[in-house]
């Protein structure tokens, strides 16, 4: 049996469904263990219906990696055009830290913890065979989110408020990664016999007071 163009584009609940079964089932299961059978049963549709929207396993862990990618970025996109303050209104170190507080407690919140990171863990244990995976994990997220998040930061050293030199603004990304990925490595360090939100608040803290430290304006 062959797919309908209404079958692949006329059921997106069908559709969503299934992502969400199979986002299920690769986390319980993993990428090898995982069945499309599984997958069918937990989705409440066919077998041949997830043949039908995806083709095979392989492509439908790649939509359930852009899926799962697609929420998270258009959050912190969210995050950085609409819920960032205007340079204009930070008007003092302590508004400056408030508002990195925000963004990077939402960005590590939304990339270091939660379905995210067990899907990067799955990516990575099938890099060896499917190089693709990882390379498309990188162009769907930090590929989209990096870019942003360093325009802000830029803007605010061009209105005084960060003191960055000229060769660290040229470098493609890199504020963005030093405000975030040491950030999120720590808090990936978290044990679970720790009070987790505890330990969270401290950590983001400590990375946005560090940042903060390398780049305040000189007097």
């Amino acid at each position: 049996m062959t797919a309908t163009a209404a079958d692949i584009q006329g059921n997106p609940k069908k559709r969503r469904a299934i992502l969400d079964a199979a986002t299920t089932v690769f986390l319980r299961e993993g990428f090898s263990r995982a069945s499309v059978d599984a997958i069918a049963a937990d989705a409440k549709v066919s077998k041949q219906t997830v043949y039908n929207h995806f083709g095979d396993k392989n492509t439908l862990f790649m939509a359930v990696t852009d899926a799962v990618q697609d929420m998270v970025v258009a959050d912190i996109m969210e995050l950085m055009d609409s819920g960032f303050p205007d340079p204009s209104r930070l008007t003092g170190p302590g508004d400056l830290r408030a508002a990195l507080l925000d963004l990077t407690r939402a960005w590590i919140r939304a990339v270091y913890t939660g379905p995210l990171v067990d899907l990067r863990k799955l990516v990575d244990s099938e890099a060896e065979h499917h190089p693709e995976l990882r390379e498309r994990w990188f162009r769907n997220g930090p590929g989209r989110t990096y870019p942003r998040l360093n325009r802000l930061l830029t803007e605010l050293a061009r209105a005084g408020l960060l003191d960055v030199p000229q060769d660290v603004l040229a470098e493609p990304d890199l504020l963005a990664h030093q405000l975030t990925a040491p950030t999120g490595t720590d808090v990936r360090r978290i044990r679970p016999d720790m009070d987790f939100e505890a330990e969270f608040e401290k950590r983001v803290a400590r990375g946005v007071d560090f940042f903060l430290r390398a780049y305040e304006p000189r007097s």
